[in-house]
């Protein structure tokens, strides 16, 4: 497809956040900068090198762009514009236009809502906090999906995001606390739902193996809050008496499993845990949500759970245990 070249010089802007879209564009060599401006100050959302796309999401929805674009060194561009494409588009399925207009609408959707938590950053952000459990980190959690759905990547089986980029949104456009960040991803994977590695320019990605992994841990802190108001919190018995009930559950003969408090002490006891407070300890997990339920059995009371879910449910647990810990709360 023939296109129309145009060389950049260092600091030189190819478009801005608003402009009317007139195609996409082919980095030849060099390298551009995606970003936002933010009281004065430029948010590096995205760095693009030789042989990316730029502004692709114009060809599908004509809407105006939503970021800004400059070079960071001497770069030459090549511009598909929209009459080019369009004529391109004819020898395409009418179904995989619609697809990619569908795909493009739904990350404009995503910039939408990341401007406007942006917008009501001062309301919603760490100021409005107090009192409010674990507010900072679902919020955190809640953005980085939102760039992830907007600037990840696929990996093979996996999706990826930039760390540097990410980051640095969220404390400049969010005013996050650049240390309780570092410290949130931290636990996020040592718990393994976030692995670290670099790609082929050297940089840092976060990597998820499962795309609903961090919606899931929203929803169970949302859900533990809601049903532990007072105490918004596990102790390290109580995820102990967690994981002892994820090992049973996982070597019994049936998909769901009631356990008895003294079947759990005993298996806790040839662990080497204490269980002497597990009495009092148990009663903690009444409310922790729907996969495991605190019953009535005939020596008390025990715990019941699915191998289906307990997996998941003592990952969760782990991780509440830890931003505790972390002072995250």
């Amino acid at each position: 497809m023939a296109g129309t070249n145009k060389v950049l010089q260092e600091g030189q802007v190819l478009f801005k956040a608003g402009d009317t879209s007139d195609g996409m564009y082919l980095i030849r060599k060099g390298e551009m900068r995606v970003y936002l401006e933010q009281d004065g100050k430029e948010v590096t959302l995205a760095t693009v090198g030789e042989g990316g796309m730029i502004g692709e999401m114009a060809l599908f929805d004509k809407q105006p762009r939503s970021a800004s674009v400059k070079a960071t060194k001497e770069s030459e561009v090549t511009l598909i514009s929209l009459d080019d494409f369009g004529k391109l588009m004819k020898q395409i399925p009418k179904w995989f236009v619609g697809l990619m207009s569908a795909l493009s609408s739904r990350l404009r959707t995503t910039n939408d809502r990341l401007k406007n938590l942006e917008s009501n950053g001062a309301a919603a952000g760490p100021a409005a906090d107090k009192g409010r459990p674990y507010q900072a980190v679902l919020r955190q959690l809640n953005v980085i999906g939102l760039l992830w759905h907007r600037d990840g990547e696929k990996d093979g089986k996996d999706s990826t995001l930039r760390r540097a980029p990410m980051e640095q949104a969220l404390v400049e456009l969010f005013n996050e606390n650049p240390q309780k960040l570092k410290e949130l991803l931290a636990i996020l994977i040592k718990q393994k739902m976030l692995s670290v590695r670099q790609d082929a320019y050297k940089n840092q990605v976060l990597v998820l193996a499962n795309r609903a992994a961090l919606t899931q841990v929203v929803t169970f802190i949302n859900a533990f809050v809601k049903g532990n108001p007072k105490k918004a919190y596990l102790t390290t018995e109580a995820v102990e008496i967690i994981l002892v009930l994820e090992k049973l559950v996982l070597s019994a003969p049936y998909d769901a499993s009631t356990i008895p408090l003294p079947d759990l002490a005993k298996e806790g006891k040839r662990s080497g845990k204490v269980t002497t407070t597990w009495d009092k300890d148990i009663t903690s997990l009444q409310n922790v949500g729907e996969e495991v339920k605190l019953v009535k059995t005939s020596t008390g009371v025990g715990l019941k759970a699915s191998k289906k879910d307990i997996a998941h449910f003592a990952r969760h647990c782990e991780l509440l245990a830890e931003l505790y810990k972390a002072n995250l709360m």
